[in-house]
């Protein structure tokens, strides 16, 4: 997805905007573990130039599909992701940080689309059932909710002592 600078100008108001369905290849995430691909990735963007800055303002809408490695079996799981990303592109140099420089007077958006796909990847996701967890001697992977209910239910070494003491009637 691209606008030029010719185009943006001549759109009424210099508003754009664009609505369609891309293909982004899997080596755009080689190097990233915890994504292996995305596909039916469906983007909506709107922007608007504003002529005294010297910058174009982007509200991009990205869903699709994260092909991810599951956490426990890396076996690829399938998973739905839906997010917006505030995008601004200056025809400037400029080091300010969160604003993308245009190039040749073309506003690309294909970058500003991977990051925020990038931005939604989960840090660990699990079709796994609870007896396809790991375990070993003294060991096992359990669930966050086991986790909690055995803390809750363990008394602290340090203050084992004070359970021998009983109010006195």
């Amino acid at each position: 997805m691209k606008w030029t600078r010719s185009e943006i100008l001549a759109a009424p108001s210099q508003n754009v905007s664009a609505e369609e369905d891309i293909q982004i290849d899997a080596s755009e995430f080689e190097g990233f573990s915890l994504l292996n691909s995305v596909r039916d990735v469906h983007v909506s963007a709107n922007g608007f130039l504003d002529s005294d800055e010297d910058r174009f303002y982007a509200v991009l809408h990205v869903s699709g599909v994260m092909l991810l490695p599951d956490a426990i079996t890396s076996e690829e799981i399938e998973y739905p992701f839906e997010t917006e990303s505030e995008e601004i592109y200056s025809f400037t140099d400029t080091d300010e940080e969160g604003v993308r420089v245009v190039a040749d007077d073309v506003i690309e958006l294909y970058p500003a689309i991977c990051d925020a796909i990038i931005m939604e990847v989960p840090l660990q996701v699990t079709n796994a059932s609870e007896e396809d967890y790991p375990s070993g001697e003294g060991w096992a992977v359990i669930t966050e909710e086991a986790y909690q209910r055995d803390r809750e239910s363990r008394i602290d070494p340090r203050l084992a002592k004070l359970m021998e003491y009983k109010e006195e009637e």
